[in-house]
């Protein structure tokens, strides 16, 4: 009874003309039916409110969307805004003028508006959705004149490599809608009359692909099929998938992953800080307080059809031959010479310097720590100018005391291998699945436009082609094992000492690099690269330490001060990631140098050389005796080609304090395989310098190495992807698959490096196979 006294109230108080509807004297409501595609000048006030319903003359444009278009030239304030509100079947969207959007430390105001209303709100056949109500009101007691304007989008279906032009601002975001084989209405049976049939004979998955020639900062989402579409940047990560992007944007999508397809939404960001990285200066702040309007961004996109599962398989099956042509190539250069390296003696010319400890093999007591080497310390005045040491003379120890220190490295580089895998397989795989879970694309430094998905990996491409590290380890530790029986019957004291344990460090650091790498492309970025380089650090220093080791068996770093110097070097490597300042580049470029200095006399003087205190006062003991002849070098050869080594290295360390960028990782590993490239070059030189043989399949392998470094090293600089950089900044650098539509430069890098590295393995485990037959009292050490 009181709901019908309080009824009849308001009837009673309520007057009814065409067009205009009253609750009381100082409100009116003006109600109208207006067309579409038409340009309507409205006023309202605090009194005055307007109610709009819309019609069409046809009903061929029923089946695309409604874009409602609204903009005034009055001054409006955020005190008093216009509120607009669409009212569709199922569903409510609201806006206000002027638009307000809220900034960390400053807001923009807009005084136009565009949306898209929601195509799917009553339901899959769009055609049923009907057209909307539109109410706008304000609380400023002063008139205020909007244009309003509903049209039909109706470009909004995509196809299949059909390009769509379009732009967008901050305040009138668009989206555009793709479905998986089946027309865009979504329509079943006979009711496809005049209807066009669209994208029935696309594949199941595509490449969204996008440009821009605005480096201004924007974000793109793909979003389900249904309402609400989140078309604001506070909303927009909530749904779906979504990156940020500048010039160049992409992603890959499977219809499992949208089965009644996909809404792609553009929006411009209010800043560009979420795509460079950086504030903007307070001149870009004036700017964009002052000419808001002026954050307009043109795109252009397109749907793509990625390649079939039959050209995954062909990818995969062309790798992997590659691979076992590489092991076979190998395999068939060595087998004619498997003989033959038995047959020669090579005898060095030179007179011979003779073992000073005898037949050391008959001596049981021999010291497995501490090697036999006379090295005349004690007397300052031959400290440079002695003769040098032979082979023999530092392989002291007898052959079983050897191979349990080489056999160190090997169970060593496993036990850092389990303990450093494990953990970052579980971390790379819960980045995987955050990705799949927050739709977040800037988690992970893809290839966007050269990434094929496979099952639960992003990335499949990226992390396949990581199987010729791990297969041509295995071949190599392979190789090491059948070379180690083969070699048990030949005598002892023949040839250069064999550290089987270092071969096998060797093999397995390989293989490791590419489990690492495979990992480290689950998700790629800054954080992680230290995964993906870590091993290449291992093959470096195992790299350096093996030809030290083939001339100076006895006095080679022990396996556990050799991993950690390695765990120094990872550890440095974090530290310049991290914190990739001046000071620490100071920091580093000394140690760096000192580091230098201490190998390069190392290796001057063949091992005889201590960091000690008393270092300086007996050189200066020598420089008094000998005069300036005490400063020239008494090994020419060896001087000159450490000469050039520092003189390279000093050239990095420069070049590293001036350019001071932040890809710190790779200039770590830069240095290190550098280095190891260097000490192999003073290896073969000094070898032919002592009138050493270097068998023809070595030179095959030498050749055929240099070819593949060449060609990885081109394609490693052709990086689609820069970590350093932010996400939308690295985006920029994406580039469709060059290599049978399913792999990109970096694949092509995996591939050839890891031919490169093996066939690098195989010059250094053959170099010395000429010297098989002579006595190590005669090979010289350098």
């Amino acid at each position: 009874m009181l709901k019908l006294i309080i009824l009849i109230g308001i009837f009673n108080n309520v007057y009814c003309t065409p067009g205009n509807i009253a609750l009381s004297p100082n409100r009116t409501f003006n109600y109208g039916i207006y067309e579409y595609d038409k340009l309507l000048n409205l006023t309202l006030n605090s009194s005055v409110e307007q109610i709009m319903d819309f019609s069409e003359m046809t009903n061929k444009s029923s089946g695309f969307p409604t874009r409602v278009e609204i903009f005034t030239n009055d001054i409006i304030t955020s005190d008093f805004p216009v509120f607009i509100t669409a009212t569709q079947q199922k569903g409510v969207s609201s806006w206000e003028l002027p638009l307000v959007i809220q900034t960390n430390d400053w807001h923009l105001m807009f005084s136009n508006m565009a949306r898209t209303l929601c195509p799917h709100d009553a339901g899959p056949d769009i055609r049923k959705e009907k057209s909307p109500t539109i109410h706008l009101t304000t609380s400023n007691v002063n008139n205020i004149t909007l244009t309003i304007q509903l049209t039909r989008v109706t470009d909004f279906y995509l196809d299949v490599n059909k390009e769509v032009e379009l732009a967008a601002t901050p305040s009138t975001p668009q989206y555009y809608y793709f479905s998986f084989d089946r027309n865009p209405w979504n329509i079943t049976g006979n009711n496809l009359q005049g209807i066009g049939r669209f994208n029935y004979t696309i594949p199941k998955s595509v490449i969204l692909v996008i440009e821009s020639d605005d480096e201004l900062c924007a974000t793109v989402s793909i979003q389900n099929n249904s309402c609400p579409v989140f078309d604001n940047e506070k909303e927009i990560q909530y749904q779906g998938y979504h990156l940020t992007m500048t010039t160049k944007g992409g992603i890959t999508l499977t219809q499992s992953m949208f089965p009644n397809g996909f809404y792609v939404v553009f929006v411009v960001r209010e800043s560009d800080d979420a795509c460079t990285g950086e504030k903007e200066t307070q001149d870009g702040l004036e700017r964009s307080r002052l000419y808001s309007k002026g954050r307009h961004k043109n795109f252009r996109f397109k749907v793509v059809a990625t390649i079939s599962y039959e050209e995954y398989l062909v990818g995969a099956f062309v790798t992997l031959a590659m691979v076992v042509l590489v092991a076979a190539f190998v395999a068939a250069t060595l087998l004619p010479y498997s003989c033959k390296c038995t047959e020669e003696e090579i005898i060095i010319e030179e007179e011979a310097v003779p073992s000073t400890s005898g037949s050391r093999y008959d001596e049981p007591g021999t010291s497995e720590t501490k090697p036999m080497v006379d090295d005349d310390d004690d007397d300052e005045d031959d400290w440079a100018t002695a003769p040098p040491l032979t082979v023999s003379r530092l392989t002291q120890a007898p052959p079983s005391t050897l191979a349990r220190r080489a056999d160190r490295y090997f169970w060593g580089a496993l036990t850092v291998a389990v303990v450093y895998a494990l953990p970052v397989v579980q971390l790379l795989f819960t980045y995987q699945g955050l990705v799949f879970q927050t739709g977040d694309q800037d988690l992970c430094y893809y290839n966007f436009l050269c990434a094929h998905p496979l099952g639960f990996l992003s990335d499949f491409n990226h992390v396949y082609s990581n199987i010729g590290y791990v297969v041509l380890g295995l071949v190599f530790m392979l190789q090491v094992r059948v070379r180690q029986v083969q070699r048990k019957a030949y005598p002892h004291h023949m040839g250069i000492p064999q550290h089987y344990g270092l071969l096998y460090s060797m093999g397995l650091a390989l293989v490791m690099e590419g489990v690492l790498s495979a990992c480290y492309h689950l998700c790629p970025n800054k954080m992680n690269f230290q995964f993906d380089s870590s091993f290449m650090y291992v093959i470096a220093v195992l790299v350096m330490l093996k030809l030290y080791q083939n001339r100076h068996s006895d006095i080679i770093p022990s396996a556990h001060s050799t991993f950690m110097v390695l765990a120094l070097i990872m550890t440095i490597g974090l530290f310049g990631i991290l914190n990739p300042s001046m000071y620490f580049s100071v920091f580093f470029t000394i140690l760096h140098l000192f580091t230098c200095l201490v190998f390069t006399l190392k290796i001057y003087y063949a091992g005889k050389f201590n960091m000690e205190v008393s270092v300086l006062r007996r050189a200066c003991a020598v420089v008094r005796a000998h005069g300036r002849g005490a400063l020239v070098p008494a090994q020419g050869a060896r001087a000159a080609l450490l000469a050039v080594a520092n003189i390279l290295n000093w050239s990095f360390a420069i070049y590293e304090i001036i350019e001071h960028n932040k890809d710190f990782a790779r200039q770590l590993l830069a240095i290190l395989m550098g280095n190891a490239i260097l000490y192999t070059m003073f290896y073969v030189i000094m070898k032919l310098v002592n009138r050493e043989r270097i068998p023809l399949h070595t030179w095959a392998y030498a050749v055929t190495a240099h070819v593949a470094w060449f060609t990885a090293l081109k394609f490693f600089l052709d990086s689609k992807t820069k970590w350093s950089e932010t996400p939308a900044q690295s985006r920029r650098h994406n580039a469709p698959c060059s290599s049978l539509r399913f792999y990109d430069s970096h694949d092509i890098w995996h591939g050839a490096s890891a031919a490169a590295l093996y066939l690098s393995f195989n010059m250094l485990l053959t170099m010395d196979d000429a010297l098989l037959n002579t006595p190590r009292e005669s090979i010289p050490t350098f």
